[in-house]
């Protein structure tokens, strides 16, 4: 059997880190069981905050200004981060720092598909923002990012430059919006199942079951 997932996900959404983890314990699993399938990952763009400036904001105002008040946020991030502890996850102080406008970071992580590093290039990001603080909007930040699945650091500026990877960035997020993609993460399976938000492990391994049983039926 072969699956194809494309992830809409966004780096600054806690859940999607999440649901990252558990759907890599879903694809670990069912491959050790499964060695003659292929599961192939690809990662499409979203963006929580679109109207960002280009160089982001601070991370407190931001969260306050989105969600009410400052204990509600506090609230709210101390259970994110509990969660994500339960899912080998080590969240920093994630209420400090920088909020990044991510479109670059998208484009990025589509560029490094040609690398094989989507996925890698994602979680350094994921990590950066939510571990260890780092400001994303930084080029300093970005490019050590690059380094680290292997990316050369030209390709920051490349991306920059890069008109038709950007159009297509903007136009494979309105194309998700269009598919009913509203908050992320959200996961579509050979084109046809739809799974929304960080579920459990379980759960993708029963649409796995579901694909399997429909190959061959």
């Amino acid at each position: 059997m072969e699956t194809s997932i494309s992830i809409y996900s966004d780096v600054v959404c806690p859940w999607c880190y999440i649901g990252k983890k558990r759907l890599e314990k879903a694809i670990e699993s069912w491959e050790s069981n499964h060695p003659e399938d292929k599961i192939v990952v690809e990662w499409k763009p979203f963006q929580l905050n679109p109207d960002l400036p280009e160089q982001g904001e601070d991370r407190e105002a931001h969260m306050v200004r989105k969600f009410g008040s400052l204990d509600r946020v506090k609230m709210m991030t101390q259970r994110v981060s509990d969660i994500a502890k339960e899912d080998g996850i080590q969240f920093g102080e994630i209420l400090q720092g920088h909020q990044p406008n991510t479109f670059l970071l998208h484009a990025l992580i589509r560029k490094a598909r040609n690398y094989g590093k989507e996925g890698e290039l994602a979680e350094v990001f994921f990590q950066k923002f939510f571990s260890e603080g780092k400001n994303l909007s930084d080029d300093s930040i970005i490019q050590e990012s690059l380094t680290q699945v292997g990316v050369p650091i030209s390709e920051l500026e490349e991306v920059r430059k890069d008109p038709s990877l950007l159009t297509q960035i903007e136009t494979e997020e309105n194309e998700g919006k269009m598919l009913g993609v509203t908050g992320v993460p959200f996961y579509i399976f050979n084109e046809k199942y739809a799974v929304s938000g960080a579920q459990p492990v379980d759960l993708f391994l029963q649409v796995f079951d579901k694909l399997q049983s429909e190959t061959g039926a």
